[in-house]
């Protein structure tokens, strides 16, 4: 399993305030430039709506999200499931239901109003190595997940090599494994492509993948 690097330089980042927090913000804006980001603040009503923006970039941007906004119950449909960028939660009422909304929308971290300058690194350095690492899980579970979708084309090339070659099971997967080893891609994805290279090839074989398409 891979590890996440740690980050602790936020410079060159953009961070992105929603609140309704006053004064705060402008210290809030300070702190935020004396560690090397950009802050786009955007101040808002107290228990105003709260539309979230598209077209943020994990690596560029950084969302501060006040609990005390009517928050959506997830992110635009363009991010799909998961948290588009390392998001914190500004919290003053601390009742369970506003909680569980900015939880629901993905928070990485937590930062209490009024707004302290010495929380606010705590709370940029624990929601982006938060996110890099729960990324890191989310990208090993989609590469475990499709090699496992694989794995039928493993079992079929061995069976063909051993076949072929009219070598052992053992004998047949070793093969397969060092010509993916010498093509630097994972087995699954070596017999995959084989297999599929010699579909294209058996006439027989694009013959019945017609017929199937044509049904």
């Amino acid at each position: 399993m891979k590890t996440a690097r740690i980050t602790q330089n936020f410079r060159g980042r953009t961070a992105i305030v929603f609140s309704s927090e006053g004064r705060s913000l402008d210290l809030l804006e300070q702190t935020m430039r004396r560690l090397g980001l950009e802050a786009d603040i955007r101040p808002l009503q107290m228990r105003q709506s709260l539309e979230l923006p598209d077209g943020l970039h994990r690596e560029h941007h950084i969302v501060l999200i006040d609990g005390d906004m009517t928050l959506p119950a997830a992110w635009p449909e363009s991010y799909g499931a998961e948290t588009p960028c390392p998001t914190i939660g500004l919290v003053g009422i601390e009742a369970p239901s506003r909680l569980k909304a900015l939880l629901q929308l993905g928070v990485q971290a937590f930062l209490s109003k009024p707004i302290h300058s010495g929380s606010i690194y705590s709370a940029l350095y624990l929601a982006v190595n938060e996110f890099n690492r729960m990324d890191v899980l989310h990208r090993d579970l989609h590469d475990l997940s499709d090699r496992r979708r694989k794995r039928i084309h493993v079992i079929r090339a061995v069976t063909a090599l051993m076949r072929q070659r009219g070598l052992s099971e053992d004998a047949a997967y070793s093969i397969l494994r060092k010509d993916s080893m010498r093509e630097r891609v994972s087995i699954e994805d070596h017999c995959f492509d084989l297999m599929h290279a010699q579909s294209d090839d058996d006439p027989n074989s694009r013959e019945t993948n017609k017929r199937g398409q044509a049904r």
